[in-house]
């Protein structure tokens, strides 16, 4: 313990002056948006590239389920496409609004109440800020900043975000947001009391919006009820992706969103 004390009392002006640096670097970072976004940028760069270094290895030891995965989302695909299922592969032909661009999750939250994850794709691989980003059978989030090499993606498991969704069966919108609990069940919200549905039906994107086609799968009903007081039903959705188990995600680019953007002003 004497050692300990000495130490201090013997660098006390190289701790002092380390600590008051770190504080005044702080201040100024909180201050100004400036150094905030350049802080933010460089942060993400940094655990973009010791995260990738952590996907490569894992991926190389992890081959076998991998391609377990990818076989099961193969005949996922095949038995979708032969039922004339709308898909976000074949999206892009019937919305020329959009392309896609395939990326890799490294790094993913799925237990606080705003989760958020990092891809392998960035402003090089022309990913930009309100990306959306989708998963081989569902969707995954929105890009929130991007680095050079990698993006950090507001995931849909975030209490904060709302995404327009329908039944793919009708022309009945709500509003899709998460509760904070299961990660594999999200709540369907606005839905009114003249609804017809039932348990199973399918959850896709209503497409009201610059980020997310629409048709893309999300999920199907699991449980509803109704709101008497409100008239609205409190339907929870189980999700068609497993958020706690991520790997191949696409980046969605808009083609023109510059021009409708305009057009919306």
């Amino acid at each position: 313990m004497q050692q300990i004390i000495k130490f201090f009392i013997r660098f006390q002006v190289g701790i002092l002056f380390i600590v008051l640096f770190i504080v005044s670097l702080a201040l100024t970072i909180n201050a100004n948006s400036f150094h905030q976004q350049k802080y933010l940028t460089s942060a993400n760069q940094l655990s973009g590239f010791f995260f990738d270094i952590k996907y490569d290895i894992t991926s190389y030891f992890n081959l076998k389920t991998e391609n377990s995965i990818l076989q099961s989302e193969n005949i996922y695909l095949k038995e979708r496409l032969s039922d004339n299922f709308t898909f976000s592969t074949n999206t892009k032909k019937e919305n020329p609004l959009f392309t896609y661009k395939t990326a890799n999750v490294i790094s993913n939250s799925y237990r606080l109440p705003r989760n958020s994850l990092i891809i392998n794709k960035g402003v090089k691989d022309s990913v930009q800020k309100n990306y959306g980003v989708s998963l081989p059978n569902g969707i995954l989030g929105i890009v929130e900043d991007s680095s050079s090499s990698f993006s950090k993606v507001i995931s849909i498991l975030n209490t904060q975000l709302s995404i327009n969704a329908k039944f793919l069966n009708s022309s009945q919108f709500g509003s899709l947001q998460w509760d904070g609990k299961s990660p594999y069940i999200m709540q369907l919200n606005d839905i009114p009391r003249s609804a017809k549905f039932s348990i199973g039906d399918t959850i896709v994107t209503g497409g009201n919006s610059l980020i997310f086609p629409k048709n893309l799968l999300i999920g199907k009903v699991d449980t509803f009820e109704l709101d008497n007081n409100l008239g609205y039903y409190y339907i929870n959705i189980r999700l068609f992706a497993d958020m706690t188990n991520l790997n191949e995600a696409y980046v969605i680019i808009p083609k023109k969103i510059t021009e409708a953007q305009e057009l919306l002003k």
